[in-house]
């Protein structure tokens, strides 16, 4: 982007950003008394938008319908990105239980998110813009393998098996795309997992060996980096599909790595399989953390922006000086140079004070710190097999340096269109004229300087799984919420299920506690969904 085509666009997208800015408040419903407000209540976040915390308000509550209306496209307060808006309705719908109109919003998000994704593998890296929230929301690959997973649920919860299948194997391959050799630890095992259980339900025993195998390797690849890891009985799983596939070498293979020698080579004809996923929490959020850094005039004296050393060097000042603040906003909590009136100070003395934004994840899950499945009298805890906040976590931080580089550009760009736009008024009108133009000019840029806060929101923070061998026949099955002392605080009654000889039935759950948790840091280490499986 040229000097001339930034310091042209300034005006054209302060504008309606101002305008975006003052979208009526009474399109919120009103703000309850914080006092009113339970711990766990996401209108309590400091960092999380409106539309979010009011979406997941929604959520917790169990009010779908008032979620829809809010992301309604004609909603005032709606996702201005169609792709986020379409995931987020997607998850209402699917909690609801409308389970054709939840897949009508994955079916645009999953086609758009692709494309997308597609794009931004040949888009040049370090292509600047007024500021990354401007262009079209990507999701990270731990957003995009959640996608095939609700997908799946709505299908079989619909009975379509057929539909199931597809989107089972569009989900295989699409999953190996987001899986590269940099960090192959994606989080979707047990997307793969749910894959290979709409397999074998279909008869489709070698591509049920070969997502059950991906599973594990999935598994393998997160183990050391997330708390989250392989359920103890995927190797019995292996090893059953690989013995129907056919292929005794994986079968033995998997026998001797997970100690099978004992294991029955046949479940018992007259026995069915229960398979929950319980949902946790709220995935870790974006919020924005900027920093300010003064550039005074001695420091840039004849640069014009046409001489690459001289922008070179103006920019290794730029940098030491935003070290040097970041080193006081983590030592203090803040940098001088972030206060108002040390900001103003510098700008009467004719600097730029130039804002750098960019996004950090904050947690504020509001989940349980254990859940139970509990079926007629047999209980089963389910362990961790996804922490999706980790995964969003580690591939943030392996994007940042790119981000961080193209945010110190972004505002090298903008401070050069800004001084020539100061020195092209001061020889028109004066060196009053020079000095209001380039305040103006600093303000409109910093104006412009957002992070891109924007995620899919609604998403838990953990997936955890249990899996029952039961007798067919009906069972009473609930899960029971848990907290840091393995104490009982909630008990969620799932009603009871038909198990079918040699059939699955899978469930999911969404679940909170009561607690927000922890919203410092991340570096540490629902609606009911019925759907029936038959093999």
């Amino acid at each position: 982007m040229t000097l001339r085509r930034l310091a042209a666009a300034l005006p054209g997208v302060l504008v309606p950003l101002a305008l975006a800015a003052c979208a009526g408040a009474g399109a919120y419903p009103a703000m309850p008394s914080p006092e009113s407000l339970p711990a766990n209540s996401p209108l309590l976040s400091q960092s999380l938008g409106r539309t979010d915390a009011w979406l997941r308000r929604y959520v917790m509550e169990g009010k779908p319908d008032s979620a829809v209306q809010m992301l309604d496209a004609a909603s005032k307060v709606r996702p201005r990105d169609e792709l986020l808006r379409q995931l987020q309705l997607g998850l209402v719908y699917h909690y609801a239980g409308k389970w054709e109109a939840s897949n009508a919003a994955f079916e645009w998000a999953e086609t758009e998110a692709q494309q997308r994704w597609t794009r931004s593998l040949t888009q040049q890296a370090g292509e600047l813009v007024l500021n990354d929230a401007v262009a079209g929301y990507v999701p990270p690959s731990g957003e995009m393998a959640l996608i095939p997973y609700y997908r799946m649920l709505n299908y079989l919860a619909l009975g379509a098996s057929d539909g199931a299948l597809v989107e089972a194997r569009k989900a295989s391959e699409w999953l190996g795309r987001l899986s590269d050799g940099k960090d192959p630890c994606v989080g979707d095992g047990f997307v793969h997992y749910l894959a290979g259980l709409a397999f074998r339900g279909a008869g489709e025993r070698n591509d049920a060996l070969v997502s059950y195998r991906n599973a594990e390797r999935s598994f393998g690849a997160c183990a050391e980096k997330d708390e989250a890891g392989a359920p103890e009985w995927l190797g019995a799983e292996l090893y059953r599909a690989a013995r129907d596939a056919g292929v005794g070498t994986v079968a033995d293979s998997a026998a001797v790595r997970y100690r099978l020698a004992r294991m029955a080579t046949e479940p018992d004809a007259s026995s069915g399989e229960l398979v929950v996923f319980v949902e946790n929490g709220w995935v870790a959020h974006r919020a924005s953390a900027d920093v300010h850094v003064p550039i005074f005039p001695g420091e840039v004296e004849g640069v014009d922006g046409t001489d690459a050393g001289q922008v070179a060097t103006a920019a290794a000042r730029v940098i030491a000086n935003l070290f040097g603040n970041l080193q006081e906003q983590a030592y203090w909590g803040e940098a001088l140079d972030d206060r108002p009136e040390f900001q103003a100070a510098a700008m009467a003395d004719g600097a730029y004070v130039m804002k750098l934004a960019w996004p950090e994840y904050r947690l504020e899950a509001s989940d349980a710190p254990a859940v139970r499945v509990v079926v007629d009298s047999q209980a089963v805890n389910a362990p961790v097999v996804d922490d999706l906040s980790a995964v969003m976590l580690r591939r943030w931080q392996s994007q940042r340096p790119a981000v961080l580089t193209r945010m110190v550009g972004r505002g090298i760009v903008k401070f050069l269109a800004s001084h020539a736009l100061e020195r092209h008024a001061r020889k028109k009108g004066g060196e009053a004229a020079g000095w209001i133009t380039g305040r103006l000019a600093n303000i409109a840029g910093n104006a412009l300087e957002h992070a891109d806060t924007r995620g899919w929101t609604l998403l838990p923070n953990r997936i955890s799984v249990a899996r029952f061998t039961l007798p067919a026949g009906e069972h009473a099955v609930r899960l029971e919420v848990l907290d840091g002392e393995g104490g009982v605080t909630q008990t969620l009654d799932l009603g009871r299920v038909t198990l079918h000889p040699r059939g699955t039935l899978v469930l999911n759950h969404r679940v909170w506690g009561e607690e927000m948790g922890d919203v410092r840091s991340l570096y540490r280490r629902g609606a009911r969904v019925r759907t029936a499986v038959r093999d």
